[in-house]
């Protein structure tokens, strides 16, 4: 039998994980069964369960894939794009995040996973905001752990929003996460 490789596991894995943010999006999560999105993957129940054994494990891979593919050091360096791909984004994409969110307010174990996920992506950020300001010499402060806590949460918020139909002032919010990032260009 053929030894399966890195690059086939990764593209299996990718595949679940699109299938499964087309089926949140579309259904919501609480009404999304884990047979809806092996049907959407095209693979086997086995195969989707060998990589996730829940649907809380699928929906905390999601929410790391979205921050994962979202910031980085670029989109700390330019909001204005960063806001620009969240708006783009956010048809599907913030309407799964806002179900993640409110399933995590009443279930313990998703919101346990969640929780780690934040912390995960708070000390990425936080690193990125360092990356810059060295790069940039700038000080160190305001603390960069409270600034990427400031940062994630405004973008959750505006994820929120988008949610639900209401974009705000993008020139205004911009300026805001600029300010906040130490641009006061």
């Amino acid at each position: 039998m053929p030894k399966v490789t890195q690059e086939h596991r990764d593209a299996r894995r990718r595949q679940i994980l699109a299938a499964a943010r087309e089926v949140f999006a579309d259904k919501g999560f609480a009404q999304t069964s884990t047979g809806e999105i092996v049907a959407a993957s095209g693979l086997s129940t086995g195969a989707v369960y060998s990589y996730f054994p829940s649907k809380n494990d699928l929906v905390a891979a999601v929410c790391k894939d979205a921050v994962d593919n979202l910031i980085d050091l670029a989109s700390i360096r330019d909001v204005a794009a960063l806001l620009d791909r969240i708006r783009a984004r956010h048809g599907g994409h913030a309407r799964l995040m806002a179900q993640v969110w409110a399933e995590a307010a009443v279930s313990p174990d998703l919101a346990a996973q969640i929780r780690a996920q934040l912390a995960r992506d708070h000390e990425m950020v936080t690193g990125l905001i360092r990356q810059d300001r060295c790069a940039r010499g700038l000080p160190d402060s305001p603390d960069p752990s409270g600034v990427a806590a400031a940062l994630l949460a405004m973008l959750t918020g505006y994820s929120q929003r988008l949610a639900i139909g209401q974009d705000i002032d993008s020139a205004a919010f911009r300026q805001a996460l600029q300010s906040l990032l130490g641009d006061t260009a």
